[in-house]
């Protein structure tokens, strides 16, 4: 995909997809219920809609029928394989759990010694601490347990999602460093509006025995995506994007993308139906700062804008970011390489931009080639920047189809393609 120019005075309304966290967790909080999902503004991403036929596809297995280990493939979904590595342990039956060349490099060791201090029969089948998963599902009493989530909050919502059917609940204490933590109190908050007994205590979380209820859930739009269209807003000489219902007071902890933006220059008004944003000035200062670790999603979106506006920046808190569907830190690097920008790193968990004095500038015959390493969140992040450097041809640009499937036709509303 090549685009040759875009409009850099715009006022646009854009559609984003409902966000595909709350998505997944209303979901799997449906399939423990025994619901039938009645859920509003479902993301049309592909993990959501994954999840969705694999959720079908395990139960419409029948046990009895099992002879055999049977296979449960996630793709490249990190979010499913370890929603469903909790769901297929407490599920009798013989489960394979797999997923992309990819998936097997994206570690699940902390969560599979959490299900094992549980009761779970979980081994693997190639290498130690990685997918492929060979799980002997059975019921669960629960109790009191530990996981590590350094590597990922995931985990830990994978537990807490499950617990409510436990037949002692779970007291779960939250290990190591607290990684996106917003991301645990999401998955707290929809379970309590599903009507189960949870709350958090620090590292502790509670969960009692109890029966979620049926309530027509209305997911929020993604705040993730909206990130994209700060970034294009930021990058722009005049640019005004109404971001139709997303909402302010959110249960999202990547709506503090609004905050980072305004030192870019960016405000955010609320209105009756979603967030109209705008580009209100330069930078606040050329020296920005930030720590990623409670919001990794929206470093892509971050250093992209930082390079485009050729400002100084320490990032920090990055450390997980090189186990998500690309090295996100070493993927953005070399891309923005290409343009000019200059890093040094620091450690695996710290990363400094250098400002840049003049971006190189590309035409439609000589345009920049970037790759998206197939990651959706690497496509969407450098798509904005032709508004600085002109001509862009994105590799394997379909990628964002895996949380954002509308992206590229919003996307036309500001550009056009060769």
């Amino acid at each position: 995909m090549k685009i040759v120019s875009i409009v850099d005075d715009f006022d646009i309304s854009v559609s984003l997809t409902g966000s595909k966290s709350e998505s997944n967790r209303a979901l799997m909080i449906c399939h423990y219920a025994g619901l039938e999902p009645t859920i509003q503004n479902l993301s049309a991403a592909d993990d959501t809609i994954l999840l969705m036929e694999l959720l079908k596809k395990i139960n419409n297995c029948k046990e009895r029928e099992q002879s055999s280990y049977k296979e449960i493939n996630c793709q490249n979904a990190g979010t499913v394989f370890r929603f469903l590595t909790t769901a297929l342990a407490v599920r009798p039956g013989k489960w394979l759990l797999t997923g992309s060349e990819r998936m097997r490099k994206r570690p699940i060791k902390d969560l599979v010694d959490a299900l094992r201090r549980l009761g779970a029969d979980i081994g693997y089948q190639d290498v130690e601490g990685f997918p492929p998963l060979l799980i002997n599902g059975k019921d669960f009493d629960g109790g009191n347990i530990s996981v590590d989530i350094s590597r990922s909050s995931q985990y830990a919502s994978s537990l807490l999602l499950a617990a409510p059917v436990f037949k002692n609940g779970l007291r779960l204490h939250l290990e190591g460093g607290l990684t996106s933590l917003p991301y645990i109190d999401m998955t707290i908050e929809i379970m309590s509006e599903y009507g189960a007994e949870v709350h958090r205590d620090d590292r502790d979380v509670f969960v009692e025995h109890s029966d979620y209820q049926n309530v027509g859930y209305v997911v929020e739009s993604d705040w993730s995506a909206a990130s994209y269209w700060y970034e294009m807003v930021a990058l722009s000489r005049n640019g005004r994007v109404f971001l139709e219902n997303l909402k302010m007071n959110s249960v999202q902890g990547d709506k503090i993308v609004a905050g980072i933006f305004e030192r870019f220059g960016v405000v955010s008004h609320e209105k009756r139906n979603g967030v109209l944003i705008e580009k209100s000035g330069r930078p606040i200062d050329n020296d920005f700062e930030f720590d990623f670790v409670n919001t990794p999603d929206l470093f892509p979106a971050v250093v992209a804008t930082c390079a485009g506006l050729g400002l100084n920046a320490t990032f920090t808190g990055l450390k997980n970011l090189a186990i998500k569907e690309s090295n996100r830190i070493s993927a953005m690097v070399s891309e923005l390489r290409k343009i000019g920008a200059e890093f040094e790193k620091i450690s695996d968990d710290v990363l400094k931009i250098k400002s840049i004095r003049k971006l190189f500038f590309f035409s439609e015959k000589n345009s920049v080639v970037f790759d998206s390493y197939n990651d959706h969140r690497i496509a969407m992040s450098l798509a904005p920047l032709s508004l600085k450097i002109g001509a862009v041809e994105m590799k394997k640009a379909e990628a964002v189809s895996k949380s954002y499937p509308n992206f590229w036709t919003e996307f036309r509303k500001v550009s056009t393609e060769a």
